[in-house]
């Protein structure tokens, strides 16, 4: 049987967590199949969590009947191993998003992962107004905030206290372009908020940031959840060596991708993850590029030669 899954709170809000790439058919339609066999494929890892409905998951190609077989899908999988599951809710409205939220809790989601709607730059009051409803219609469930510049603004250390104090279901922040200056100015307004970069560990948990939600997993989960242990301890010298790796893998192996081939991180991360022997698929949806078999070559080519250390063990 597998372990109990805590609630997660301010303060149990910590880790390596996971982001869920989604299979699709030759079709574009969800591989129910493959998706099972990707989540419990991370069993036994030492993650945190897994989570969906980022940029890795695609959530923006997803039609109703959609979300909720892979919310379904990621709740089942993941409880069926012992990992708590954070679904994202993400959506251009309120409503919306409150739909996703009533399917999120019919399966029992441990949290919601929500940026703001992002067609139109939202003002402070709309901010607090869409934090606000949607915490209503979570009800018990926590909700973590997306923070990424697809929403077309930050939330700065002032609202982000405002917010903090008058919504208690809002646990934590997901904020992968925050830098320490940040971490320690929105820690100094909202104390016990649990701040997530990526996979950054050596310098943000000193700064008071509490884990990452990584892609960097899909291609060697156990090295990163070891990286985050080291730098959890306090021990960052021993960290060094292997944060020094993993950086230099993210930015000579992965980041080229973009600015040379002009990959999103959608194609990347699904790149990455085939590389570390996962059962996703290369296949975006469209209209947006895939990647290829020749691209998952070059990284596991890159990584041997630059980086063997992170080869995970099939190729290692």
């Amino acid at each position: 049987m597998p372990a109990k899954i805590k609630p997660l709170t301010r303060k149990t809000l910590r880790g390596v967590w996971s982001a869920l790439i989604i299979p699709w058919t030759s079709r574009d339609t969800l591989d129910e199949k493959r998706f099972a066999q990707e989540i419990r494929g991370y069993s036994g890892t030492g993650i945190s969590g897994v989570y969906t409905g980022g940029t890795t998951g695609e959530f923006y190609a997803q039609d109703d009947a959609t979300f909720a077989k892979i919310t379904q899908v990621a709740c089942r999988e993941a409880h069926a191993i012992g990992l708590p599951v954070q679904i994202g809710v993400s959506a251009l409205s309120t409503l919306t998003v409150i739909q996703r939220i009533k399917v999120a809790k019919k399966f029992k989601a441990d949290a919601l992962q929500i940026a703001l709607p992002f067609w139109l730059e939202l003002k402070d009051d709309e901010v607090k107004r869409f934090v606000k409803e949607v915490a209503a219609a979570a009800g018990k469930t926590p909700i973590v905030l997306y923070v990424t510049g697809r929403s077309k603004r930050k939330i700065d250390p002032k609202l982000m206290g405002e917010l903090s104090r008058e919504v208690p279901t809002f646990i934590g922040t997901k904020d992968t372009g925050l830098d320490v200056k940040g971490i320690k100015a929105i820690l100094r307004k909202a104390p016990d908020i649990a701040i997530f970069g990526g996979e950054d560990f050596y310098k943000k948990l000193p700064a008071g940031g509490k884990g990452g939600y990584c892609s960097v997993t899909g291609f060697n989960a156990p090295k990163i959840v070891e990286l985050y242990k080291l730098c959890a301890a306090g021990k960052l010298k021993q960290a060094k060596p292997l944060a020094d790796a993993v950086h230099n893998f993210l930015y000579g192996a992965l980041v080229p991708m973009v600015t040379q081939q002009g990959y999103w991180d959608s194609a990347i991360d699904r790149i990455q993850r085939v590389a570390g022997g996962g059962l996703v698929g290369l296949r975006c949806q469209s209209p947006y590029r895939s990647g290829t078999e020749a691209d998952v070559q070059r990284v596991i080519a890159w990584c041997r030669a630059n980086t063997p250390e992170l080869l995970p063990p099939h190729l290692a």
